[in-house]
């Protein structure tokens, strides 16, 4: 597909409150007239998005659920149907990222809600909406993986893991359904987001991550412009560039080259690796 027109589509969003989520929104809507169904956890988060859209306010509905619920997503498509609403382009946007810790000493509850979060509520997503979406003249998946997808990093084991699913599970998924759904997969590198929400994070640690990776305004206009493009793959933030391009060439010695980095860091943020 060479290209793909956003212009007055109707747009599902997961985790559509804060981070790529609420910036790809505003994107959306203000910019190519969209409607956009946002789906979060927070009522008051979602509001509060809703607020702050002023005369695009109308063009913006949200709905409160667990994406990581399979039975959640049935009952949304049924609400979709019986609304007459077809969307157009669904986004899973949603996921969460538990503090850099060595999975020796990880909570084996919170790694289950790691994959739950980031990787089923995309498989359900995709299950549930893609009847829908091939009643659209032109629909579309766009799944969220991460720069981890393809340089996994010390202290994170599960959360590389199940971005890498992610970027599988939609990479082979765009073959599956082609011609019929157009399917992205955007793997973006550090960001200030509400990702970080469960880390214990010093002002010096946003430095770190402020400096090395992209506003998250400038990742969600990079997601828009290679989805314009028909780009299936869409790598966006300077350090995730370089990462790819490191794990392309030396994908062991770039990883032990990471792991070293943060090991040795002095910053809060990996301060459990070094247990």
């Amino acid at each position: 597909m060479s290209s793909f027109n956003l212009k007055k589509r109707t747009v599902i969003i997961t985790g559509a409150s804060g981070g790529f989520g609420s910036e790809l929104t505003k994107i959306l809507i203000n910019d190519y007239g969209c409607r956009v169904i946002g789906i979060g956890k927070t009522k008051e988060k979602l509001q509060a998005l809703a607020d702050s859209l002023e005369d695009g306010k109308n063009k913006f509905k949200y709905y409160v659920f667990d994406v990581s619920d399979r039975e959640n997503w049935r009952k949304f498509a049924d609400k979709l149907t019986e609304s007459c609403v077809i969307p157009d382009l669904l986004i899973n946007n949603a996921g969460i990222m538990p503090p850099f810790e060595k999975f020796e000493d990880e909570d084996g509850e919170l790694a289950m809600r790691v994959i739950d979060v980031n990787l089923m509520s995309v498989i359900y997503g995709c299950e549930a909406m893609i009847p829908l979406l091939k009643a659209s003249r032109q629909g579309g998946i766009v799944n969220i993986s991460s720069s981890s997808a393809f340089s996994p990093s010390v202290g994170i084991a599960v959360y590389s893991a199940s971005k890498a699913a992610v970027r599988n599970f939609s990479m082979s998924l765009s073959e599956e359904l082609y011609p019929d759904i157009f399917v992205a997969t955007v793997c973006p590198g550090f960001a200030k987001t509400d990702l970080f929400r469960d880390n214990d994070f010093d002002d010096e640690d946003f430095d770190f991550i402020s400096g090395l990776g992209s506003d998250k305004k400038d990742i969600a206009e990079a997601i828009i412009d290679g989805l314009s493009d028909g780009k299936k793959l869409i790598i966006c933030g300077k350090d995730s560039r370089l990462m790819n391009a490191m794990s392309s060439v030396a994908p062991v010695k770039s990883n032990e080259l990471y792991s070293k980095v943060l090991k040795e860091s002095k910053l809060n943020m990996f301060r459990n690796l070094k247990k």
